[in-house]
């Protein structure tokens, strides 16, 4: 899978989104813009997390496996190294069938894009640091709510 050609498709796609039908929408930061931060190839896919100017997500976009068994709307859990995220399922005729958990449904109050692709590599690096000891045999399930609660963000 090439992730960087992902990435930019992504951010291509979501940058004419913001052209053609977010322009002028009050739920805009006029200063974001639609970045790919940290894309990288996790089982097989690419995930990262996208940014844009009305929300931040974490974004896995297929690689060998195209999910086309799930369904529009539906989730999908996904295990990372100690935890489990709970995904969106979204087919769109150009990017494909994708899932996306929202970090922010409103990035509103962001005063920047570096401070906000700062709190995406930070929930990249919670999301990849290495399970700690446990008696468990599985990873523990994490809500988006926990998550910030880990970050600070909360």
């Amino acid at each position: 899978m090439d992730i960087k050609a992902a990435s930019t498709s992504l951010v291509e796609h979501f940058r004419r989104i913001h052209a053609e039908r977010m322009s002028g929408l009050p739920i805009l930061n006029p200063r974001l813009d639609v970045r790919a931060v940290g894309f990288r190839e996790f089982d097989g896919h690419a995930v990262g997390v996208l940014i844009t100017p009305w929300f931040m997500n974490l974004v896995l976009l297929p690689g060998d496996t195209a999910w086309s068994e799930l369904a529009q709307g539906g989730v999908a859990t996904v295990a990372f190294p100690d935890s489990e995220v709970e995904f969106n399922v979204s087919h769109d005729d150009e990017l494909g069938t994708h899932l996306s958990a929202a970090l922010f449904s409103s990035v509103a109050d962001f005063p920047d894009l570096d401070t906000a692709v700062a709190i995406a590599e930070e929930v990249l690096h919670q999301l990849f640091q290495p399970p700690e000891e446990s008696t468990e045999a599985e990873a523990p399930s994490i809500s988006r709510r926990e998550l910030f609660a880990r970050l600070g963000a909360g």
